[in-house]
This record gives structure tokens, C-alpha cells and sequence, in this order.
């Protein structure tokens, strides 16, 4: 559904004249090319859209589409950045911006314990998209002033605690949760976590 069908006969060759031409909101590198996201194709970015999306999410970094820095630098800090793997922090005109980790460790262990709790006879396409919602309010305000686009790192269990928890309420909207559970889903989550605590002998 997302494929134009506007082009004609029309050929572009290179992904700079295809940026020039389609002037896309959002580019997503999975090439594993390093650099493919220049200067130029970064500002044409910055120069078409307030807030451009460049996600070079090809791993390691170096071969990442282009380097946080690059992202920032080329669109005036205004572009909305995400990488497979993680950037340092970049500061420009004072202000310091948090480049994001586009990595499916902030979805999976929740979706994959909530799936396992309320024992769902599927994962549907509206329990992924729980998962995500779930995320993406996750963001404080300030994080998001920062230019993050996910939570800390550091809070990363808390964060399969709500996704696992908002994974399970919609399993049983949708009628696929098997099990039933107590109303406390939060704490119930939270004790069939496992700890990575080992006793020494």
C-alpha cells in the first residue's frame, strides 16, 4: 500500500536524485553501506522537512548509514535520528541531543513474557501494536527535549514490566489470553520476572 505509483516511466538511479524527487519524510538505511547518508542527502532532508527522520540502523557503526553526528550536523540538529547501534551523545549550540538505539531489546522480552503469562493462542498485529504504544509513552518529556525517541537504556526492565502488562490487556480485549489473572497485572508481572541474582557458595 505504500508503494507510489506516480513515477511513470521515470528513472532514478541514485538515491540523491530519489530523495530530490520524492523529498521523503523519512529515510531508513538497512544497506549496511557506510556513508550512503551524505551531506547532501542530509541536508536535502534538513531542507525539506522541519524535523527529517533518518534512521541508519545497519550494524555495527561502522557501517551505519551515516554517524549521529552527521545527522544532526546536516539538518541543523533538527533531525529525529535512530541507530541500530548506539551513537554518543552530539552537542550543538549548547543544547546536548541523545541519539536513539532503534533495537528490538525494548519490545521482545516484554511482548515475549506477556505473550507467555496470559498463555495467548496468537500474537496478534494489535498486541505488537500495544507493545509499541506502550514504548513510545514510556518517553518523558524531558528525554523527549533531548531528542530521544526511547527510554533510558537503564530502565529497561521496568519498560518490559509496561509492555509485558499492556501486552496482556490486549490479549484479553481481543479474546486470546487462555489464562486467567489476577487484577494487579504490574505486580503479577513483576514476580515472575526472572532475576539474574545467583547465590555464592
Amino acid at each position: 500500500p505504500y508503494a507510489r505509483s506516480d513515477m511513470g516511466s521515470t528513472q532514478l538511479k541514485t538515491l540523491d536524485a530519489i530523495v530530490e524527487h520524492v523529498k521523503p519524510t523519512a529515510l531508513i538505511g538497512l544497506s549496511g553501506t557506510p556513508g550512503v547518508f551524505n551531506k547532501d542527502i542530509l541536508g536535502k532532508m534538513g531542507s525539506y522537512h522541519k524535523q527529517p527522520i533518518i534512521f541508519a540502523l545497519s550494524n555495527p557503526t561502522k557501517k551505519s548509514e551515516c554517524s549521529a553526528e552527521d545527522a544532526y550536523k546536516h539538518t541543523q540538529g533538527r533531525a529525529i535520528f535512530a541507530s541500530g547501534s548506539p551513537f554518543k551523545p552530539v552537542t550543538m549550540n549548547g543544547k546536548t541531543l541523545i541519539p536513539g538505539q532503534g533495537n528490538n531489546m525494548y519490545i521482545f522480552p516484554g511482548l515475549g513474557l506477556g505473550v507467555f503469562l496470559c498463555q495467548a493462542s496468537e500474537v496478534s498485529d494489535g498486541m505488537v501494536t500495544a507493545s509499541a504504544q506502550a514504548l513510545a509513552e514510556a518517553v518523558s518529556e524531558k528525554q523527549m527535549e533531548a531528542g530521544c525517541l526511547y527510554p533510558s537504556i537503564d530502565a529497561l526492565r521496568e519498560i518490559s514490566v509496561i509492555v509485558a502488562v499492556r501486552v496482556i490487556q490486549q490479549a484479553q480485549k481481543e479474546g486470546l489470553a487462555t489464562k486467567d489473572l489476577p487484577s494487579n497485572l504490574h505486580e503479577f508481572v513483576r514476580e515472575h520476572m526472572w532475576e539474574p541474582i545467583y547465590k555464592r557458595n
